[in-house]
């Protein structure tokens, strides 16, 4: 009888403060548990990660030619800059003619400018490119929880999804969409000037291939390394955000235990957890680039040792030399660049086999196949044998429950924290299906029927109310957003919800803030009545809140629950005696058994549990309770 959010059999969760959703708030399914991570290292499934990130490219597939195209483009102008320059040099020498260079000048010019018009198309259409496919990864993330069954909201952190959606894919945007242009256009780079460095001088070629087979062991061993700190990095910024969320949501507990320096202290240590993993990339990456470009610098000064005697034994030009010494000078930051690309690509990777994690899980409830719609009920619930717990090796929540609740009657669930009061009226709503057993609607079976029939037709009142970010107008249309003006003040107005809005600054157009902010606790929970009363349901669940109110706001949120009960199938969790009192039959549970069933003053006389729980929570006489609460 006491408050219990959810039932103390419920999993320990990794995090549990995601308010609970409404029937109309949570779709059909989806989701692994949140263990499912990345393996980095594993060839065969960064080349399906890449396949699968590829897909999302194909609507885009004009934006990639575009790209691809100006890429091309702008090597081809470059690598002819260094020949062309070569050439001119030694035309120049052999007519000794200014003329001669002045156009040859103006030549260099217009290939220049050419090579910045396409830089300018490569660029843009790389981030647009990059942009719209992680605008719509996004889309499918969030699309994804939307889908989700209520069991993954208890084995997902919700800071860590938060994190995969918004932090991951900016890391995939940068290192993996936006860097692979780029890293293709190195390599396109590297082998352009290979190409040229052949045509013009093959012996000096040979001499500067000897530095390969040492920068690609080195670009290999590194970016393995970096994909899997990057993982370990994108995990610690996850419990990074929970934290930080937690400490929007847990405010006034952590300031009502003075707790603030230890918040302090548990986000810095994951901070520098974040930081280490950070600065071990950063020494990997200054460790690898600059090995790198010491080699091919080491190149370098080989091709001019040997291409000055070359020169000066007359078997090569000094215009050749000039534009090889160019193309080795060009591959240098290529060759370093394509070393930090790849362990930036290795980095994405990592953070996307995080967000495949989430788009990959698989939900506890699904919607079957063949499922039909329910069509309009008359709200005659049926328990049969039920049998249910949330995990496979977890403690059993309900145990060989039969209930029966007629259309229009009001059932009343009473019993302590944990007896499995919350567990039932989810599997009303089918937020869980039951381990054994079945629950019907009207005779069907839940798992035969489309889980939007079911659910538009259940109005769901939370424990805790929640309210989102929008007017309150919006707020109580929440679950129908095309209801007129009317109708959503008539729901107001069953609710005594209307004389409290219409005096807000703004009345129905007043913001609400998060979570309510603003609004009192009774205030609050007569909107969220209105909310479940606009979709006109015939099962009602109602899990009353705990908190106390004065007498007046108490007096009007028994008025609202008694009109919003009124020919609908109700069940309700209940914590008041008006409530129980008020019931066509009060059902008590204990450890997960139905143990009693009766009229509140049959079970009074009875003497057994329900007497037992009525003493401790309410006391011998009812007229002890103030009189707002008091049945008349």
């Amino acid at each position: 009888m006491t408050a219990g959010t959810p039932e103390g059999t419920t999993p320990p969760a990794r995090e549990v403060r995601a308010p609970t959703p409404t029937p109309q708030e949570i779709a059909v399914p989806m989701p692994t548990p949140q263990g499912a991570e990345p393996t980095p290292g594993t060839s065969g499934r960064n080349w399906a990660d890449l396949a699968r990130i590829l897909a999302y490219l194909r609507p885009y597939r004009l934006h990639l030619l575009g790209a691809l195209l100006s890429l091309g483009l702008v090597t081809v102008t470059q690598l002819a800059v260094p020949r062309y320059a070569g050439a001119t040099v030694d035309e120049v020498i052999r007519t000794r003619s200014y003329a001669v260079l002045d156009r040859a000048a103006l030549g260099l010019l217009a290939l220049l400018a050419a090579r910045s018009a396409f830089l300018y198309l490569q660029v843009y259409l790389a981030f647009a490119l990059a942009t719209r496919t992680v605008t719509d990864l996004r889309r499918d993330l969030f699309a994804q929880i939307q889908r989700w069954s209520l069991d993954r909201f208890r084995t997902w952190q919700s800071g860590d999804a938060i994190s995969r959606i918004l932090q991951d894919t900016q890391v995939l945007h940068t290192h993996l969409l936006v860097g692979a242009v780029d890293f293709v256009a190195t390599v396109l780079m590297l082998l352009g000037v290979a190409v040229m460095l052949v045509v013009l001088e093959w012996r000096l070629t040979l001499l500067v291939a000897v530095a390969i087979p040492a920068i690609f062991a080195l670009t290999r061993l590194f970016g393995r390394e970096v994909q899997r700190v990057a993982a370990r990095a994108q995990e610690h910024l996850g419990g990074l955000a929970g934290i930080v969320r937690e400490a929007f949501g847990g405010a006034m507990v952590i300031r009502a235990f003075a707790q603030e320096g230890r918040e302090r202290a548990r986000f810095q240590r994951e901070n520098d957890r974040v930081a280490q993993a950070h600065l071990r990339i950063a020494r990997l990456v200054a460790t690898q680039v600059p090995v790198v470009s010491f080699l091919t610098a080491l190149g370098l000064v080989v091709v001019v040792w040997v291409g000055g005697r070359m020169v000066a034994g007359g078997t090569l030009s000094t215009g050749a030399l000039l534009a090889f010494l160019v193309y080795v000078a060009l591959a240098v930051e290529p060759a370093a660049g394509a070393t930090r690309h790849y362990a930036e690509l290795r980095q994405a990777l990592g953070a996307f086999g995080r967000i495949r994690a989430m788009l990959d899980e698989e939900p506890a409830v699904r919607e079957a196949p063949d499922a039909v719609d329910l069509g309009r009920i008359q709200g005659h619930v049926t328990f049969r044998d039920v049998s249910f717990r949330y995990d496979a090796h977890g403690p059993w929540a309900l145990r060989g429950v039969r209930l029966e609740v007629a259309p229009g009657e009001r059932v009343a669930l009473v019993g302590l924290s944990g007896a499995g009061k919350t567990s039932l009226v989810y599997l009303v709503a089918r937020f869980y299906d039951p381990t054994e057993g079945a629950v019907l609607v009207d005779g069907v079976d839940l798992r035969r029927v489309r889980l939007r029939s079911l659910r538009r037709q259940i109005g769901f009142v939370p424990q805790e109310t929640v309210l989102f970010r929008g007017t309150v107008r919006e707020n109580i249309a929440y679950g129908r957003p095309d209801a007129t003006a009317e109708e959503v003040e008539a729901v107001a107005r069953l609710a005594n919800a209307h004389d409290f809005i219409v005096a807000l600054p703004q009345g129905y157009d007043t913001p609400v803030g998060e979570d309510g902010l603003g609004l009192s606790g009774g205030q609050r929970q007569r909107l969220a009545i209105a909310r479940a009363l606009l979709t006109d349901p015939r099962i009602l669940i109602l899990d009353e809140a705990t908190s106390a109110l004065d007498s007046e706001s108490e007096a009007l949120l028994q008025q609202a629950v008694e009109r919003a009960t009124q020919g609908r199938t109700t069940i309700t969790i209940a914590h008041r005696l008006s409530t129980v009192r008020r019931a066509d039959r009060i059902v008590v549970l204990e450890e997960g058994r139905i143990v009693e069933e009766g009229t509140h003053e049959t079970l009074m006389r009875r003497g057994g549990v329900y007497a037992r729980l009525a003493r401790l929570q309410w006391g011998d006489a009812p007229d002890a309770l103030p009189e707002a609460v008091r049945e008349p």
